[in-house]
């Protein structure tokens, strides 16, 4: 039997050699005196099935490469980062990290999917509320699971993501309607700098980067509390997570020796924000009202019973792939970047996402409904592309997805896939 790993007592009360109640998230000395509460990351334990000595590849000849390169008083950056890992690849990285379901899609999802003649005022648990889409696997240790990444396409895709942020107000992880009605104040300050940082003249640089370190300090200080239940604390679960993230993102890949070490102090809490976020999404169900949505329950007619139900449907959708796409999104960055400066990274696990093409762009809950009713792929596990790109047509699975396989399976067997499609269709 494997043992349960014994809580440790936070950094913070270890330091100062005070006894610690262990309490998550934060311990009773911490809130008392006002202090950042984070605990230490438990070791990766190391695999002892037979068959990883040959999945393994040696990360030492990389380490050392990138070593030279972020440590180098000169480094020039993000974008000297990005060319200088352009022909280096790391094997077994994102799945060894993050788990596969079992199979495509289960039975539950299949039998929550909406069909064309339900009362969707009806639904108790929407397709993707259902239990298992929230299950955190871990990889197993069949050949098919080992992967070659390059970094280089990788951080220029998350960094191409937060540019679309700043230019048009939403990308592939954050909804265009996530945040209509206002983003908490603390994710404005994270939106305004990073908005500065991407449009930053060379004379001001180390300004803009001392005022994200002084930010990012005052936000984990904070600590932005997370009251009630329902989409309103889920919410907040989200914009926590993702303003930390932005902070961390600017800092890790700068290239300044201090920004690097200010933005690697705060990746513990990080790691603890997302587990706190996805443990509250687990047990959520569409309570609370609409996220949103301003029209009073009470429906006089048809239309506006069907209007109601389906927009409260669809809102409750735009929140959870949110969490589920900035997990994503947020996991793998910490998973590349520990492994890139320590060697090693905290075993995360995956979560399943949405697949059906247009879902993510649909511009009104009709549109939303109507392209998920009774179409597979519709959500699907992260990290099991080969089964389902042998199932369907690349034109049928959203871009968001296709990008991420891409960093599994590689960019040759993704365009073959699509330009398959393209001469059985022609």
């Amino acid at each position: 039997m494997t043992r349960t790993p014994r809580q440790k007592a936070c950094m913070a009360c270890a330091d100062s050699k005070r006894r610690c109640d262990k309490q998550l998230p934060e311990c009773q000395r911490c809130l008392d005196k006002g202090v950042s509460c984070v605990y230490p990351q438990s070791k990766r334990r190391p695999f002892t099935h037979d068959r990883r000595n040959d999945l393994r590849v040696d990360y030492e000849p990389m380490l050392e490469q990138y070593d030279q390169i972020l440590y180098d008083p000169d480094f020039g950056g993000l974008s000297t980062a990005i060319a200088a890992g352009n022909d280096n690849q790391f094997s077994d990285l994102i799945p060894t990290l993050a788990p596969i379901l079992p199979s495509p899609e289960s039975n539950l999802v299949e039998q929550a999917i909406i069909a064309a003649n339900d009362d969707i005022s009806s639904i108790q648990t929407p397709w993707f509320l259902q239990d298992e889409t929230w299950q955190m696997q871990h990889c197993d240790e069949r050949a098919a699971c080992v992967t070659y990444i390059e970094l280089e396409p990788l951080i220029r895709a998350v960094e191409g993501m937060l540019v679309d942020w700043i230019k048009d107000g939403y990308n592939s992880f954050i909804h265009r309607r996530l945040y209509r009605l206002g983003m908490p104040t603390y994710l404005q300050d994270a939106f305004t700098t990073l908005a500065t940082y991407i449009s930053r003249a060379p004379a001001v640089k180390d300004l803009i980067i001392q005022i994200a370190m002084d930010r990012l300090s005052t936000f984990v200080n904070q600590r932005p509390s997370i009251v009630g239940q329902g989409a309103k604390s889920l919410q907040a679960h989200l914009a926590r997570v993702q303003t930390l993230f932005i902070y961390e993102f600017i800092l890790l890949f700068d290239g300044s020796v201090g920004a690097r070490a200010s933005g690697q102090r705060q990746l513990p809490i990080l790691r603890q924000w997302v587990t706190l976020m996805q443990e509250a999404v687990r047990s959520y169900r569409g309570e609370n009202g609409l996220l949103g949505q301003g029209s009073s329950n009470v429906a006089e007619n048809e239309f506006d019973r069907e209007y109601n139900a389906s927009t409260e449907l669809w809102h409750q959708w735009v929140l959870t792939e949110s969490i589920r796409r900035t997990q994503v999104i947020v996991n793998t960055i910490c998973n590349i970047y520990e492994i890139m400066v320590l060697g090693s990274a905290e075993c995360t696990g995956g979560i399943m996402f949405t697949a059906r093409h247009g879902l993510w762009e649909a511009e009104s809950a009709f549109q939303w409904l109507e392209i998920s009713r009774c179409k597979l792929p519709l959500i699907v596990p992260s990290l099991r592309p080969s089964s389902l790109m042998s199932q369907y047509n690349a034109d049928e699975v959203d871009d968001f997805v296709k990008l991420y396989w891409t960093f599994l399976v590689g960019n040759d067997r993704v365009q073959c896939w699509i330009d398959r499609d393209k001469v059985n269709i022609s």
